[in-house]
């Protein structure tokens, strides 16, 4: 269900979110980048600035692709494969357990990947692991998922717009999320650290 944030000239005073209305005096937003002018019906004039930077951010894509094999190739949680075009491999029997090796491996900063079809991205990552790990030759490929996510991160390419702090001019709004300003680049820590900061505004 869409949510609006209501202002009153530069403070908030509620969210409303279908037919209800609900008065608050302090929101953090969540939302990705190019999600955040979605929350307001007319722009507070205190966060031009702001929105202005946001729609002007690139997106960096992300794609993965999931193999599952007839026995575990590896022994760590994940491991890196650098110089190719596959970086990560995550064990996923971690997670979910069992006794066949389920492996996630990404590629992050995916221009060149997302557009491929789904064939050539399962032989570009079977391969990389054949390359790069002897245990997998010895295993059956039983199946394999691709998924592309063209917006997962920000870009932090240069010339991009300076992300912003989790303040926003506006009373009682705050933002967080990896894209603004921590001091870190697009992680789950860059996320979690905004966060505190916002709730940290919010109690102030």
């Amino acid at each position: 269900m869409p949510s609006t944030v209501v202002t009153a000239g530069s403070a908030v005073t509620g969210v409303q979110v279908g037919h209800d209305a609900i008065h608050v005096q302090r929101v953090v937003s969540a939302v990705p980048w190019f999600a955040l002018s979605d929350l307001f019906e007319r722009e507070p004039p205190p966060l031009h600035a702001t929105l202005d930077r946001a729609r002007r951010m690139a997106s960096s894509p992300i794609a993965t692709v999931n193999l599952w094999f007839d026995r575990p190739v590896i022994d760590e949680p994940f491991i890196g494969l650098p110089g190719r075009s596959m970086q990560w491999v995550f064990d996923k029997r971690v997670v979910f357990g069992g006794e066949a090796a389920h492996l996630s491996l990404v590629s992050s900063g995916a221009e060149a990947m997302v557009g491929k079809p789904n064939e050539e991205l399962i032989r570009i990552a079977h391969d990389e692991l054949l390359d790069a790990l002897a245990p997998v030759r010895a295993a059956k490929l039983l199946r394999a998922t691709v998924v592309r996510e063209p917006r997962a991160t920000f870009s932090l390419a240069p010339g991009q717009p300076a992300r912003p702090p989790s303040e926003t001019g506006v009373k009682g709004f705050f933002l967080a999320g990896d894209w603004i300003d921590t001091g870190l680049p697009a992680t789950i820590e860059s996320a979690v650290r905004s966060g505190h900061r916002a709730a940290d505004l919010c109690i102030e």
